[in-house]
């Protein structure tokens, strides 16, 4: 029988490239965007959006060229922890049985990374509590807005007409939308529309553009409704990393998860994982289709510098 240490610990590199992987069990951003995923330490990118042309040169005559700025981004860091009670039996379980309920622990723990990714990023609020985080910018309210319609067909066109000069490689789907475009059939055969449409976070296509479905699209945990519906663009935009390594505790007493109850006079204990991560975006186009609550979403002007984004987002009824 072993007792359970109750040190923290930095978990191994490998480690926490594992739970990061984890992560794309439970986010639609880790699933279609790349992770910076050996980066612990440095939160600096620079962005290069490439526009090079081939010149055609006549015998003799001079090159020309131009001129690429870089663009250095600075990812918005962010500390998530996650904080679990169970019995204070755990301590005195085999060794065995805790390694077992630990990696399930972990599990859950890293599939809440996951979906608070999506949840700074997309809509900037906190998964916990469902409160708007402040000083943190939603891609939802940066992207070009588009109003969806009754039509599930015309809304994803309406979002490919404002991605005409952009590279669409993702589009992440909130359930609603998803099951919708699901139901569609082609009149004459019965068939689906789109038979690869995911109904989770496996990456499936629509219009062989990569798809992930998921409730944290449309900000399930939000006290104020998002009524984001979807979001496409150029996914490879959205950066995200982990800056140090994650750390892990065993916590036998006190009131770590402040819900003036004791550990100790309740006989439990808590295990606590934590992270910090940066994400960044570039100021490539993108839009999002989501539910307008009671009236139009405010639509960007082309002219809108905040209209020069990389993900359309889609705003629903």
């Amino acid at each position: 029988m072993a007792a359970l240490q109750t040190t923290q610990v930095t978990l191994p590199t490998d480690v926490c490239l594992t739970v990061v992987g984890k992560a794309h069990d439970t986010s639609t951003i880790a699933t279609l965007s790349p992770a910076d995923k050996l980066g612990f330490l440095d939160d600096k990118y620079n962005v290069f959006n490439g526009k090079a042309r081939v010149e055609v040169v006549a015998e003799g005559a001079k090159k020309g060229g131009y001129e690429q700025p870089i663009v250095p981004k600075e990812g918005k860091r962010f500390t998530v922890q996650c904080t679990t009670r169970v019995s204070k039996q755990l301590q005195w379980a085999d060794e065995d049985d805790q390694l077992q309920i630990l990696d399930a622990i972990q599990s859950d723990q890293a599939a809440a990374l996951g979906e608070a990714l999506d949840y700074v990023v997309y809509h900037a609020v906190n998964p916990a509590s469902g409160e708007t985080l402040t000083g943190y910018t939603a891609l939802s309210g940066e992207a070009a807005q588009v109003p969806a319609g009754a039509d599930a067909l015309a809304n994803l066109d309406l979002l490919a007409d404002q991605l005409l000069k952009v590279n669409i490689n993702g589009i992440a789907l909130s359930r609603a939308f998803a099951n919708t475009l699901r139901k569609l059939r082609v009149t004459a055969t019965g068939a689906r529309r789109f038979p690869e449409i995911p109904l989770s976070l496996n990456a499936g296509t629509i219009d062989g553009i990569p798809a992930s479905t998921s409730t944290t699209v449309e900000g399930e945990y939000a006290t104020t409704p998002t009524n984001a519906l979807a979001f496409m663009g150029d996914f490879t935009t959205i950066r995200w990393r982990l800056v140090r390594p994650i750390t892990a505790e065993v916590i036998p007493y006190g009131d770590p998860d402040n819900t003036g109850i004791d550990l100790a006079g309740s006989n439990q204990v808590a295990y606590r994982s934590e992270a910090c991560s940066p994400t960044r975006s570039s100021t490539r186009r993108r839009s999002r289709c989501s539910r307008p609550p009671r009236q139009a979403a405010p639509r960007r002007s082309p002219n809108d510098p905040g209209a020069a984004r990389s993900v359309r987002h889609l705003r629903g009824r």
